[in-house]
């Protein structure tokens, strides 16, 4: 009977110190300004979204919450000064950091020079965002020294920069990883890394150096399931196929399609990228779709009026489906959405060709392909 208790005791302080390790308290102190202040905080736990504030009292103010995993977050603060008077600096500022379970303390005057102190996953990312900085700056004085040398149409040439800061960002993210393949830091920037796996090789890299550390996670075991299934929907892969009920009520498939090249795009009313792109899909199905060229409108929307009105309101003549399911739309996750707008370009044979073509790229891909 003493050990059935001791037992109990034992099981209950274990689960009593794994629920302490999963809270975050967050302090700050900013002693700069005698006005009120009010602090608003950001930040998003796998598909958890969380904004919070509080009113600052004399400058302190503290969060506490939970998390899965360190991630990232934002801080804004708004000083509160009265009509008449002028505002010492800026009225409102904000920045961003690790936020890890525990204790995480934000002291000084302002929010832009306060000092921020946490676990060790926050200073890996103080090491990690100086080292993206320095890359960045690298690429900006390679391009200034450049710009006299340059034609006035450059933007092919800014292009090739803007693809070099990638490389060499791709590159010494790996570095950092293989250097702290323990660290918070280095879990956090793979899971911000696999919300689109565009690059599933580089996302490959991260996970060698982490599997060992976080490889029994839930939120690993996610991503290699992102990763397994862009390699199936990588270019030159066979095309899914899939059904769903059009705007007019009728059951269209994929495979209807075989024989043309198909833009499957991944849209909806809601999605305020996704209008950006609505003048280059436009003009790209004016000028092909005589030309053996179809699209294929996947929305993301789950009310129908929405999703109507909106193919009514911008004007779109191509092929419009959806199951009104929102993000657990069924032809999205035989795709692996997780953002939008994406979209795949298959060729006739039903390979596909192109992925994520955006404004136009399109029109450019089309051009080379339909002769």
């Amino acid at each position: 009977m003493k050990f059935n208790i001791y037992l109990l005791l034992l099981i209950c302080t274990v689960t009593s110190a794994m629920a302490q390790q999963k809270k975050f308290t967050l302090k700050g102190n900013l002693s700069g300004s005698n006005v009120p202040i009010k602090v608003f905080l950001y930040f998003r736990d796998g598909e958890r979204k969380v904004a919070d504030s509080a009113m600052a009292q004399d400058g302190k103010f503290t969060f506490s919450g939970s998390l899965d995993h360190p991630t990232d977050a934002t801080l804004y603060v708004h000083w509160i000064y009265p009509p008449n008077v002028k505002p010492e600096g800026s009225a409102s500022e904000g920045k961003s950091f690790l936020l890890e379970n525990g204790t995480v303390t934000i002291e000084g005057k302002r929010l832009f020079d306060a000092k921020i102190s946490g676990g060790e996953g926050q200073k890996d990312y103080e090491i990690y965002k100086k080292l993206m900085n320095s890359v960045g700056d690298s690429v900006y004085r390679i391009w200034k020294a450049q710009q006299h040398q340059l034609p006035e149409d450059s933007t092919a040439a800014f292009q090739r920069l803007l693809y070099a800061r990638q490389k060499i960002a791709k590159e010494e993210t790996l570095k950092f990883i293989q250097a702290h393949p323990k660290s918070p830091m280095s879990f956090n920037i793979l899971q911000n890394s696999s919300v689109i796996v565009e690059d599933f090789k580089y996302v490959e890299g991260m996970m060698v150096s982490l599997k060992p550390e976080y490889g029994e996670t839930e939120r690993f075991k996610a991503v290699e399931a992102k990763v397994a299934l862009t390699k199936r929907l990588s270019i030159g892969q066979l095309a899914a196929n899939f059904s769903q009920s059009s705007d007019k009520g009728k059951l269209i498939s994929l495979s209807d399609q075989k024989g043309k090249f198909v833009l499957v795009d991944f849209w909806a009313s809601w999605c305020g990228p996704c209008r950006t792109e609505y003048p280059y899909l436009k003009s790209a199905y004016a000028k092909y779709k005589d030309k053996n060229f179809e699209i294929i409108g996947i929305s993301i929307d789950d009310k129908k009026d929405l999703w109507l009105n909106a193919i009514k309101s911008n004007g779109f003549e191509w092929i419009q489906l959806s199951d009104l399911k929102g993000k657990d739309n069924a032809v999205a996750k035989a795709y692996g959405i997780a953002a939008i707008p994406q979209n795949f370009l298959i060729d006739p044979a039903g390979k596909i060709i192109a992925k994520n073509l955006r404004g136009k790229e399109l029109e450019e891909k089309l051009a080379e392909v339909i002769r």
